[in-house]
């Protein structure tokens, strides 16, 4: 096999001029919904998922779906959706899906009155995986510099994450892997199948150059979780926050 470059390279699928038009649109942080249309624009494979401004709707895409579902508040005013209690997992069921609705409308409310709210999510989930998280911060001397490592509720807790300048080759993301302890996760201990690491170091080249084209238009980029699948079956973004420049 051929040695990596280390010099970056533009991946193909990469969609520059719509990504920097819908940042030009924006006047606060980016909802999930948009964060996601913006990764795809750089060839980033998000969640399967839909937009329901009712009940009848928010039945109708989890019928769509066919699988159990997550439901949760697509507001501008609030950004942490776990913290405002306003996200349901694992329904399916009309029942839970209806009631579930109501519910993250009513705790988007009661976190934040007068909260914009444009719905609700209705977001498949998703299977067996590693929680990673990708992040990027505007840094005024060294310009975008890409934080990646264990994600889910583990950022915080055992900070398992490395620092690196965007643009990242994908022998840059392979060496600041292996660094991490949860690498030997991603590997396949005890018998568990390895996941997908090339999926998730083509994932977090892709974040690298969103993050380098952009650097003037975005301060903050926070993928959590990226969820990992086995070996094969790629990554998914399931929720992501990116906060424009000012």
């Amino acid at each position: 096999a051929s040695r990596l470059s280390s010099t970056p390279t533009r991946p193909a699928g990469i969609d520059r001029d719509p990504a920097r038009l819908l940042l030009k649109q924006q006047n606060g942080p980016l909802t999930e919904q948009t964060a996601k249309q913006l990764l795809s624009h750089y060839g980033v494979r998000v969640t399967r998922e839909y937009l329901a401004t009712s009940e009848e709707m928010a039945m109708a895409h989890w019928s769509n779906i066919k699988s159990p579902v997550a439901l949760k508040v697509v507001s501008p005013d609030i950004l942490h959706k776990t913290e405002a209690q306003a996200i349901r997992l694992n329904l399916n069921s009309e029942e839970s899906v209806t009631q579930a609705y109501r519910d993250i409308i009513a705790a988007a409310l009661n976190y934040r009155a007068g909260a914009k709210i444009e719905g609700v999510l209705v977001q498949e989930m998703v299977g067996q995986s590693h929680e990673m998280f990708i992040g990027m911060v505007r840094d005024p001397t060294f310009g975008a510099v890409m934080t990646f490592g264990l994600g889910g509720i583990y950022v915080e807790v055992l900070k398992d994450l490395v620092f690196r300048l965007a643009p990242l080759s994908r022998h840059d993301i392979l060496e600041a892997l292996n660094e991490l302890h949860a690498m030997k996760l991603l590997q396949g201990v005890r018998g568990q199948a390895p996941a997908d690491i090339d999926a998730l170091v083509d994932c977090i080249e892709r974040v690298s150059w969103l993050a380098a084209d952009c650097s003037d238009n975005i301060a903050e980029i926070d993928i959590n979780p990226l969820c990992v699948l086995a070996a094969g079956q790629g990554v998914r973004v399931v929720d992501a926050l990116v906060i424009p420049s000012c």
